[in-house]
């Protein structure tokens, strides 16, 4: 008897694709993906406020921000990759040339330029105060070497691989199965700002998001998009340490 036809060939047979992946279980990571970060910051606020006497928190802040990113990447390995017979170069994460992790380098100061100049006329635009509560974390008491190597350890390395693998190597790349290039770039644009719960700097993350899903697209990696954004995050990170430093007061600072 020829049973071939009656064959039916197995998940792992055919190639994968990250719209194998329900909406609804893309939804449920990313609410506990949204979870890990609030419950870090609430334990950052409630737990490790800065002494009186002006101690630095710079260690332990480090110490979490890479037990937050370790969750995440489980919960996209668990609840994503595992689960529909996924791998990491799904997300983007392969290799790419030398000559566009340079032109990541180079793309670095125009777009702290072009997001500096959005955040600015938001800024001028609205007339009310706001603290930004990143800012408040990070700000040290005058500069201290160990908190600026910390503090570019977390905001500069573990951050930004993270972010890139959730949003352009997660959500754009699903958005852009479902949807096309142009809204997959918009959305996941628009969540990696919202996500950062500052409504202040939505437009200028928006337009560093934007950059970042473009250099994906141009690339076909993920790396050029996670040495931009931690180029974006590092010259960020050590523009406020040294403006503090000199005793500038910063806006969204108290």
């Amino acid at each position: 008897m020829n049973t071939h036809i009656d064959e039916q060939p197995s998940p792992r047979d055919r190639i994968a694709s990250l719209a194998d992946i329900p909406f609804s279980q893309l939804v449920l990571a990313f609410i506990i993906f949204l979870v890990s970060i609030k419950g870090i910051s609430f334990f950052l606020s409630a737990f490790l406020s800065p002494a009186e006497n002006g101690a630095s928190v710079t260690f332990p802040l480090i110490l979490l921000v890479l037990v937050q990113n370790l969750l995440i990447l489980i919960i996209v390995r668990h609840f994503l990759l595992k689960k529909y017979f996924l791998n990491w170069w799904n997300l983007g994460l392969i290799p790419t040339s030398a000559n566009w992790c340079f032109h990541a380098v180079i793309l670095t100061l125009p777009l702290v330029i072009i997001v500096g100049i959005v955040n600015l006329t938001v800024t001028q635009l609205i007339s009310d105060d706001f603290v930004n509560p990143q800012l408040e974390m990070l700000a040290p008491q005058g500069f201290k070497w160990n908190s600026y190597i910390f503090t570019m350890i977390a905001t500069g390395i573990i951050a930004p691989f993270t972010e890139e693998v959730v949003f352009r190597g997660v959500i754009l790349g699903w958005l852009d199965q479902k949807f096309g290039k142009y809204l997959a770039i918009l959305i996941s644009s628009l969540l990696f700002a919202s996500t950062h719960g500052i409504p202040h700097l939505i437009p200028a993350l928006t337009v560093a998001g934007i950059a970042f899903s473009l250099i994906v697209y141009k690339s076909e990696s993920l790396w050029p998009a996670i040495i931009l954004h931690s180029g974006f995050n590092m010259f960020m990170t050590t523009s406020l340490f040294y403006a503090l430093s000199q005793g500038v007061n910063l806006p969204g600072t108290h």
